[in-house]
């Protein structure tokens, strides 16, 4: 029996269901199931006249492989979801559920769901978005796939904050309550980013004393804290003195010895209270190219103003 084939017939041999096995490269099938790149990707599992479908997205050659096995099955009724359930030796889908074979499988799914319904009513809630009916009609067809999925398992939501989720996004309000609850996420966001500011600044104290003790010994608390601030603020990149070497190093891993960093500053010092545009003032592999009202910009780094003076203030410059 034939069990390599082109990546175009392939499909159609796994949709009769003729064989149990067939290979194109990385594109094969192995009973019910049609993979890519191995056991990791299932793309489809047929069950009966049914076909369980992915959602996912990966490499381009994944979505060809995607495409050629939703062509081959058009004709069947699909079941879309994330994590694409799969068989155990003879035992249909749902033998396989009942004997609790597929919890993680659902776990997965309904986890990426909520994430996708979550990211859908932020958009459709933020007031600058200007495609809210294309979101809604994103809103209403996850819920739709995750119904039609549930259904065929007889499975019911029950954490809590899923459930109240799916109550938002069906309501015929949903552009007002998602702005509303927008709204209450970012003044939410922005207290944490005050308190966050704090325990940012109290590890940069630490950095910049070069006491790398200390900064083991941060609570997990303020380390979370520091990592929210990196994170959601403006990114900027700070500067240090370490006397045992005579450089300025960068909270990005950069070392510029002192000498270099004074050329750098007198050539700049003019625009330190202004903004300055097409600037090109070489520092080491890096170039200056301008200064906002507040930092100065090279390449990736973003350097406030207030760290320069600090620097130039502490040698004296």
């Amino acid at each position: 029996m034939k069990k390599v084939f082109n990546t175009s017939e392939l499909p159609h041999i796994w949709a009769t269901q003729k064989q149990n096995e067939g290979t194109a490269g990385s594109f094969y099938f192995r009973g019910k199931t049609i993979y890519s790149y191995g056991n990791h990707f299932p793309i489809a599992t047929i069950e009966g006249e049914k076909v369980f479908f992915t959602l996912r997205r990966y490499s381009n050659t994944t979505a060809k492989h995607i495409s050629k096995t939703r062509q081959a099955i058009s004709h069947k009724e699909f079941i879309f979801c994330f994590e694409v359930p799969t068989r155990l030796g003879n035992e249909t889908i749902l033998e396989c559920n009942k004997k609790g074979y597929l919890k993680n499988t659902h776990e997965i799914n309904f986890k990426q769901w909520q994430k996708n319904i979550e990211t859908l009513l932020a958009e459709i809630g933020n007031p600058k978005n200007r495609s809210l009916e294309g979101r809604i009609l994103d809103l209403n067809n996850n819920i739709i796939k995750l119904e039609i999925y549930c259904n065929y398992f007889g499975l019911k939501i029950k954490d809590n904050s899923f459930k109240s989720l799916l109550v938002l996004a069906k309501s015929e309000d949903i552009i007002n309550l998602a702005k509303n609850i927008q709204s209450k996420v970012l003044a939410a966001k922005l207290i944490k980013l005050k308190i966050a500011n704090k325990a940012h600044n109290e590890y940069l104290k630490l950095w910049r004393n070069n006491d790398n003790e200390g900064i083991q010994e941060l609570s997990q608390k303020n380390k979370d804290l520091c990592n929210f601030y990196q994170t959601n603020s403006e990114s900027f990149t700070h500067l240090r003195y370490n006397t045992s070497q005579n450089r300025l190093e960068t909270t990005k891993g950069i070392q510029i010895p002192v000498e270099i960093a004074r050329k750098a500053y007198l050539a700049l010092n003019s625009c330190l209270d202004s903004k300055c545009e097409n600037l090109n003032i070489d520092i080491m592999s890096y170039t200056i190219t301008k200064t906002t009202e507040n930092a100065i910009i090279a390449g990736c780094h973003t350097i406030p103003k207030e760290d320069v003076k600090y620097i130039a203030t502490l040698l004296n410059w």
